[in-house]
């Protein structure tokens, strides 16, 4: 609730004061003093190779695999994992980073003068977000780059923009998430003040940001762990090393 939505917030505080017989205290007065530094130095001394094992062993609690491979291999290891999840129409995002990697084969500029009814590419627009949501939820794998690796969680970050929206991440059956090396980070400390500083500088970022654990799962019903409930069934990790 916004201040404008208040309605007599200055004469109930004043009251408030008046009763308990204190002086109104300013906020700026006291400011925030964190009791240690915890949140920025838990994990922070691991290196890249140190924080993807940390990963691997978190990965495997929340029912995700992790495969690990080149940028010469990436395309490679993508069809193969297609295969494995039997193929079907598949969604995907507009984003140059599926060029910088080798991938056009994923990318609608490929497929710009031919008919490919296989592969389903996000439609830029507000216009356009029922012919996404159904997209989505024909499909039977999506993918996309991931922003960040929660090394501690084991939880990937997206961003909503205009060339992925959330149902993209959420719909499908089956989910792939590329994740350049650099992208893992120890946990969600590192992802907040990277947005933050986007954000003082004025630099565009997602109209949301996600962080994904993992496929849906549920154990509210009777306490029983029911894997993708409301979401993806499987969600792999696909990292690559050597960029």
């Amino acid at each position: 609730m916004t201040n404008a939505n208040i309605q007599n917030r200055e004469s109930f505080l004043e009251n408030l004061r008046e009763k308990l017989g204190i002086e109104r205290q300013n906020v700026k007065d006291h400011p925030f003093h964190p009791i240690n530094d915890l949140p920025e130095t838990t994990l922070s001394d691991k290196s890249a190779e140190e924080l993807l094992e940390i990963a691997k062993k978190r990965v495997e609690k929340i029912n995700t695999k992790l495969i690990e491979t080149t940028q010469s291999q990436l395309e490679n290891t993508i069809e193969q994992l297609i295969v494995q999840l039997g193929q079907g129409n598949i969604l995907l995002p507009i984003d140059e980073r599926f060029s910088e990697y080798g991938l056009e084969k994923f990318t609608q500029a490929n497929y710009s003068d031919k008919r490919n009814e296989q592969f389903l590419f996000w439609q830029k627009g507000q216009e356009q977000r029922e012919v996404n949501i159904t997209n989505a939820q024909s499909a039977n794998i999506a993918i996309a780059f991931a922003e960040f690796l929660l090394a501690e969680s084991g939880s990937v970050v997206v961003e909503t923009n205009a060339g992925q929206g959330r149902s993209l991440h959420f719909l499908p059956k089956h989910y792939i998430s590329i994740i350049p090396m650099s992208k893992i980070v120890p946990r969600s400390t590192q992802v907040a003040a990277y947005y933050a500083e986007k954000q003082a500088t004025g630099e565009k970022i997602g109209s949301a940001i996600h962080f994904i654990s993992g496929p849906s799962n549920s154990g509210d019903i009777e306490m029983q762990l029911v894997v993708g409930l409301h979401g993806p069934l499987a969600v792999y990790y696909i990292i690559v090393k050597d960029r």
